[in-house]
């Protein structure tokens, strides 16, 4: 199991001034290639990290918020091979399909019908893709059908996309091997409905994930530094936590895991 990730920007100054990218992950799984969150500029940074978009089998969109959406309908026909084949699976909330609330369809009806399916997922409902199995899970957020998801096959990873910790979110990701945390801020400085250092070690002390990824790092994050505030985290929790890069590639089916982290990361 592998994920690439093709940004890490959190929040708005962030995300508009680029100073980290924001186009979201893609994860590979048991033979599925699935683009989670595609933010603006994520068709070019695939591009420059040479990921094949054509070859994805499905596309992600946790909420309606345009950090995570932008490139949706454009990475969708990279999917299709160009919008001439009938392929792929969109999975996405109510908002980001149907739009409500002040929000529009993240994705335009002509961009669905390119698709073998797509499904609109609310906490509890399950899905799959190929061998994947994918649950939504609630998160507490500004966009109200805000989700993240969990993916079983070979391995267990959750994400836990947007939104504050809150007692009993633990249990929707029992059993995970891996965790990727959208951690906007650093420990002691709190944004509503967004998660910093402080809760997810709180989160992690009671998932107890073998590996965390923290992305999508706001501006008090970048000044903190999101590679100390993953040293902290991990002390904290003893589970081995890791600050994502621009570009970065994780494998975590390598040998070595700990230590060796050179070895398996790129």
């Amino acid at each position: 199991m592998k994920i690439t990730f093709l940004g890490t920007a959190g929040g708005r100054i962030v995300l508009m001034t680029q100073m980290r990218a924001s186009g979201g992950f893609v994860l590979e799984m048991d033979n599925e290639l699935i683009h989670v969150d595609p933010g603006p500029g994520a068709l070019v940074r695939a591009k420059q990290y040479g990921m094949n978009l054509q070859k994805l089998t499905g596309v992600i969109v946790s909420h309606a918020h345009t950090d995570h959406y932008n490139d949706a309908e454009i990475i969708i026909e990279s999917m299709t091979q160009g919008a001439l084949k009938k392929r792929g699976v969109l999975i996405g909330n109510e908002f980001v399909i149907k739009g409500g609330d002040s929000y529009r369809p993240a994705v335009s009806p002509f961009h669905l019908k390119l698709l073998d399916r797509h499904d609109i997922m609310k906490p509890g409902k399950k899905t799959r893709i190929g061998r994947v199995e994918i649950t939504a899970t609630p998160a507490r957020h500004g966009e109200t059908k805000s989700i993240g998801f969990v993916f079983r096959g070979s391995k267990t990873l959750g994400y836990a996309g947007d939104g504050e910790y809150f007692q009993g979110l633990e249990d929707y990701f029992e059993g995970c091997d891996y965790i990727v945390l959208n951690v906007l801020r650093p420990r002691d400085v709190e944004w509503p409905e967004h998660m910093n250092s402080n809760q997810a070690v709180e989160f992690l002390n009671k998932v107890r994930p073998s590996i965390a990824v923290i992305q999508h790092f706001g501006m008090k994050m970048l000044k903190a530094n999101p590679e100390r505030e993953a040293e902290w985290i991990e002390k904290q929790t003893g589970v081995r936590t890791i600050a994502a890069k621009d570009g970065m590639l994780i494998d975590f089916e390598k040998e070595g895991l700990k230590p060796g982290l050179k070895k398996w990361i790129r």
